[in-house]
């Protein structure tokens, strides 16, 4: 096992990044050598990256771990990992016979730092790695699961058709058909879809006109809301597109963008990391019938469709498979780590305070569903 805090790992991992793909059994989409790339790049200066390598003894590359160093609490530093603010899994992209050595450096690098930071980890992941174990290190923790990682698993003995009227019942199905016909009223309907370096490049702009018109942007949740998230983008997804891991989806009006999708492709998967459209449409679920295609098209692709840890009940509704993901704080366990702690625990009761007196989007869209409404997707 190898620690790096040089930045130029990220160019060792782009080296062999395809042949790793080849021969892991956890590919985290979040921590391709592009997302790494792109989003250091734009750190602070006061920030360094620390690596958690699993090697063969030839050097070969097995796994990584990447995280990145931050001012923590009480003047200590924390391990936060690459990506934070943006990426939905945090897992480490290896193969399962070095899961457990990632891990150990991890929890051996609790003392040089106060505490280190797993926002979400799936629950296959949890299980192999660190579920029922927790107790026995020697460690302080935060642990809890408040969010769902939803998927459609495509099954061999069923058309996408007959899935999908197994999820929603005739009610449902007959207004979704009367939005289709209601939009194709409206103008000539075009469903595109961008994979290559120059397409997704060339449809960048179009995707900042359905945002800014979008009810994401008006709760500040849009994909370009946070200062700086546009130019980030607009960097990033022609780089993923020039590796084959994006792919860029619209739904157009007489060539007016009405709705887009962003999908983040891995072996065997399509990574549903954005969903939005023009509210001015909402009528005509503009966004429903976008995500109709994608998901018939992973379907007859055989690829999973995760719909990514979200708050978004639609989610579970459209799923054949739900499980929990994990949020972990581990802490060194010193006075100063259960100072920590105790602020760690206060601070996370407050946002929840926080996010019940100002439910904004996500609740919104539960209350629908819980009504018995089919809401149109809106993550």
């Amino acid at each position: 096992m190898v620690i790096s805090r040089d930045a130029a790992t990220i160019e060792r991992i782009a080296e062999v990044y395809p042949s790793l793909l080849r021969q892991a059994d956890w590919i985290n989409p979040y921590f391709s050598p592009q997302w790494l790339r792109a989003w250091w790049n734009r750190q602070k200066q006061d920030r360094s990256p620390l690596f958690l390598l699993a090697e063969e003894e030839n050097g070969s590359l097995l796994g990584y771990w990447p995280f990145v160093e931050r001012p923590g609490l009480l003047g200590s530093k924390g391990l936060w990992p690459f990506v934070y603010d943006e990426a939905n899994y945090h897992y480490p992209t290896c193969t399962d016979a070095v899961v457990p050595l990632l891990v150990k450096s991890l929890r051996e690098l609790l003392g040089p730092f106060l505490f280190a930071w797993l926002p979400q980890l799936p629950q296959p992941f949890w299980d192999c790695s660190l579920g029922g174990q927790l107790e026995e290190f020697a460690l302080l923790s935060l642990h809890r699961c408040n969010r769902v990682s939803s998927s459609i698993q495509p099954a061999s003995d069923q058309s996408f058709e007959q899935f999908w009227e197994e999820r929603f019942g005739t009610k449902s199905r007959k207004s979704f058909r009367y939005d289709q016909r209601a939009l194709a009223e409206r103008g000539e309907v075009a469903f595109e879809t961008h994979t290559t370096f120059a397409e997704v490049r060339s449809v960048m702009p179009a995707s900042c006109l359905v945002e800014v018109a979008s009810y994401k942007t008006l709760e500040n949740a849009g994909l370009y809301s946070i200062r700086g998230k546009r130019g980030f983008f607009f960097e990033l997804l022609p780089e993923l597109a020039k590796a084959g891991q994006v792919r860029v989806s619209f739904l157009r009006v007489d060539d007016h963008p009405v709705a887009w999708q962003l999908e983040l492709l891995s072996p065997g998967y399509s990574h549903l990391h954005h969903l939005s459209y023009d509210e001015e449409w909402k009528k005509y679920s503009p966004g429903k019938q976008l995500l109709k295609l994608c998901l018939d098209r992973c379907w007859r692709e055989g690829r999973v469709v995760d719909f990514l840890p979200g708050p978004f009940a639609y989610k579970e509704e459209y799923a054949n498979h739900n499980a929990p993901t994990h949020e972990l704080h581990w802490i060194h366990p010193s006075i100063r780590g259960r100072i920590a702690r105790c602020l760690l625990r206060w601070n996370m009761q407050w946002r929840q305070k926080m996010r019940d007196r100002s439910p904004g989007l996500a609740a919104t869209v539960a209350r629908q569903q819980v009504s018995g409404k089919l809401g149109e997707p809106v993550a």
